[in-house]
């Protein structure tokens, strides 16, 4: 059987494209039982899909749906697809939260709702014995009445049962990328999920709240791979919480060491988890970078998201990372349903206090399936789409500024906060980070698009243009703005020399 599986375009980004890991495991996973499959990203490819279509043949076609701003792209290919009599199936986070709506667009036969390898493979088999879906748990379709059926969700499964990642369905090339202080980093998982339940965060109602670890052999072993046939000498573990298990990450740790291949390493965790003798054996092991989401410098704001850290201690934390020699980044989101002036403020101040100038600030997005999503719609403040292109749309707009303020901070408060900080980081001077300057991962964006084609560079090159000017007028347009949270552009400048 041909099986093709699609990474939609997310259009248009200001960064490099990455690896589609859940994708690159469904194939592995697929073709260890003698599944023919080709793997198709459209981000990086030039391939027109009726040219893959016509040299591959497949039978059926899986497609990938994590987030809103791949609606529009998954719906045309899975309608072209569709149009051949060809049996098309969604899945991922995007998919999972509307399969309903999937359906009755016409843009799958079939949606497979949380972890796709099993639920998928058994579909396979259903589709080519031509026998019903009733036996294969953790599917969504319409009958022959056009009524929705659902069968039973699928337990989540143990990780040991999946495959080790076979990179070659695609080119790593493609998606190597400068971060800190390596040239040529690539994403890797060791584990899904995570224990906890930010009101902001989808985790509750896709992985629920379950932290799940791979073993780590199938991690070296992919590492290995990729080292044999390409130099590359980073990694960055996109794990929600990484490290939750202390033994199996100091097993890890004496794994990377013991390979000896020169690859340094980051990844995103909690704060507060890790103790001064955790970072020393985890930078000793190559680690140079980590991601804290922090979300919010206000004590109100912590407890109203259910966030469950001490802000106390980030300070002591972030000094520790540097001593060791470990760059910490944080994550920030303003916007809060009710969020106050005083309460942003805040945040802010502790933006200005930590020493780093590398922030991911995000203004708050309602993500559909998360606790303050469905406290908008139940207070009638969010109406729920009805439609993939509103959904696709409002994924759009959230890559350009703020979808809708649910705070009782003006929307300009907001522009000229985020453009403040992607300011100081466009001219971050913090040595060990040099590679993550804004301009340069625009500028490795654009030479990403460069390789599908001059269209699609000349695209990126005026996006990211807008962007820049955006920034530069939010930052210096509204002093006053500035002045009421305390940015003073020349006195940040000094103090992060």
């Amino acid at each position: 059987m041909n099986v093709l599986l699609v990474n939609p375009s997310y259009g248009i980004q200001a960064y490099p494209a990455t690896v589609s890991l859940g994708l690159l495991s469904i194939a592995s996973f697929l073709k260890e039982r003698g599944v023919h499959v080709r793997l198709y990203d459209r981000n990086v490819e030039k391939t027109s899909l009726e040219k893959v279509m016509q040299a591959f043949a497949p039978d059926a076609v899986g497609v990938s749906v994590i987030t809103m701003v791949h609606i529009d792209d998954a719906a045309a290919v899975s309608r072209r697809v569709r149009a051949r009599g060809i049996p098309v199936v969604w899945g991922g986070h995007m998919a999972s939260i509307v399969p309903e709506m999937v359906l009755r667009e016409g843009c799958a036969d079939y949606v497979a709702v949380g972890e796709g390898e099993i639920t998928f493979y058994e579909l396979l088999q259903a589709i080519e014995a031509k026998r019903g879906i009733e036996q294969v748990n953790g599917i969504v379709c319409l009958d022959a009445a056009g009524h929705v059926q659902r069968t039973p969700e699928r337990a989540f499964a143990n990780l040991v049962d999946f495959s080790v990642i076979d990179w070659s369905f695609i080119d790593p090339e493609n998606y190597f990328a400068s971060h800190f202080c390596c040239k040529k980093m690539i994403h890797l998982y060791g584990s899904k999920g995570c224990p906890e339940r930010c009101a902001f965060c989808f985790n509750e109602g896709f992985h629920h709240c379950k932290y799940r670890r791979r073993p780590n052999e199938y991690v070296i072993r992919e590492i290995q791979a990729l080292a044999a046939e390409h130099d590359f000498d980073g990694v960055y573990f996109i794990d929600e919480s990484f490290g939750m298990h202390k033994g199996e990450m100091y097993d890890l740790c004496d794994r990377l060491r013991a390979l000896n291949l020169g690859i340094v390493w980051g990844c995103q965790t909690r704060l507060g988890h890790l103790t001064l003798e955790d970072l020393q054996y985890m930078y000793d092991s190559g680690l140079r970078w980590m991601f804290f989401g922090v979300e919010s410098g206000s004590p109100e704001m912590i407890e109203r998201i259910h966030k469950k850290i001490d802000l106390t201690k980030i300070d002591r934390e972030f000094r520790e990372c540097k001593e060791i020699g470990i760059s910490a980044t944080c994550g920030i989101i303003i916007g809060y349903p009710d969020e106050t002036e005083e309460q942003l403020r805040q945040t802010v101040q502790l933006m200005l206090r930590l020493d780093t100038a590398l922030f991911q600030i995000s203004t708050f997005i309602p993500i559909p399936g998360s606790e303050l999503y469905n406290e908008l719609v139940e207070n009638g403040r969010l109406a729920p789409f009805q439609t993939l292109r509103e959904w696709s749309g409002y994924g759009a707009a959230t890559i350009h500024g703020v979808v809708a303020n649910y705070s009782n901070v003006p929307t300009r408060d907001l522009h000229v906060i985020q453009g403040f900080f992607q300011w100081q980081r466009f001219f971050s001077t913090n040595g060990i980070a040099k590679n993550t300057k804004a301009y340069k991962v625009v500028l490795a964006s654009i030479r990403s698009e460069g390789k599908r084609g001059f269209l699609y560079m000349c695209r990126d090159v005026l996006v990211s243009a807008k962007i820049f000017l955006t920034v530069v007028w939010y930052t210096f347009a509204y002093p006053g703005v500035r002045k009421k949270y305390g940015l003073t552009l020349l006195r940040n400048r000094k103090r992060r020399a």
